[in-house]
Formats: C-alpha cells, sequence, structure tokens
C-alpha cells in the first residue's frame, strides 16, 4: 500500500512548489486554468493566504478577497492541482497566528486596514491614516447624534 502512495505522489508532485514558502497572510496571485466550451483561459485570483492544511500531495491553501461590494470570497486551493498554472507572492506578509478566520467578520474599510498590518510594504503612515479617518467618521456620529437630542 507504501508504494503505491509514493509512486502516485512521485508522479503528481510538482517540483518547486512547497507550502512553506507561501506565508499565511501574504498577499498572493494564483493563475489558474479554467475550460470554457472548449477553450482554456488563464484566471487570477488575488488575495491574502488564510489557512494552510495538510502536507505532501494533500497540501491546500486558503486565500480570501474581498470583491464588489465587500463582499468576502474565499476558494481553497490544492497546492500540487494540475489546473493551478502558476503561484505568484505580491506581497509577503508576517503574523503571528496559522489561521486568520477572523478576517472573515470585517468587511470594508477595516478589512482593508486588518490586509495593510499583514504587508511589509504598508507604511505606518497609511494605517495610520485609516485608523485617523475611522475616529473622525465616528466623531461627526457622535456630534450629529447630540445635536438630534438638542
Amino acid at each position: 500500500m507504501n508504494n503505491i502512495m509514493e509512486l502516485v505522489s512521485k508522479n503528481y508532485l510538482k517540483k518547486g512548489r512547497d507550502l512553506s514558502k507561501i506565508p499565511i497572510g501574504s498577499k498572493v496571485k494564483v493563475n489558474t486554468k479554467i475550460t470554457e466550451a472548449g477553450k482554456e483561459r488563464i484566471q487570477t485570483f488575488e488575495g491574502i493566504v488564510i489557512a494552510k492544511h495538510g502536507s505532501g500531495i494533500n497540501a491546500t491553501f486558503t486565500v480570501r478577497k474581498i470583491c464588489a461590494g465587500g463582499i468576502g470570497v474565499e476558494k481553497t486551493f490544492p497546492l500540487h492541482s494540475p489546473v493551478i498554472e502558476s503561484i505568484k507572492i505580491v506581497k509577503q506578509g508576517e503574523t503571528k497566528r496559522a489561521k486568520l478566520y477572523y478576517l472573515r467578520q470585517t468587511f470594508g474599510r477595516k478589512a482593508r486596514r486588518e490586509s495593510m498590518r499583514f504587508d511589509k510594504e504598508a507604511t505606518k503612515e497609511e494605517i495610520e491614516s485609516l485608523h485617523m479617518y475611522s475616529e473622525e467618521k465616528e466623531e461627526v456620529k457622535e456630534n450629529v447624534k447630540t445635536e438630534e437630542k438638542k
């Protein structure tokens, strides 16, 4: 039984693809082959890696992106799938957690701020400007509430 598993894994393992090379919290661009009506094209899916699972031939990783309207979309990709054309790391991420499932509850400006936390290239001023903008917005809401009470 072990010999069969070794033969299958040798045939289907992609060289150069290693799950440890894809850090959690990094922004990746995954190019996948899509076949529609007999034609084959490449579709990209760009987002933040929120989880990694398994090892060897069973290794998978989950990517989450925010679409138009603030709707989050997640896809789980098998690392050694023949459907995956390439995996490119756009921005390196650095986290202290193994799973970033809490990003599922964030949306809009908060989701962008959370994703900037993992970017090494994002400057402190960019992150603080987003935070300051949200504080100003809250102050305006409080002022409107006090004016309505009067």
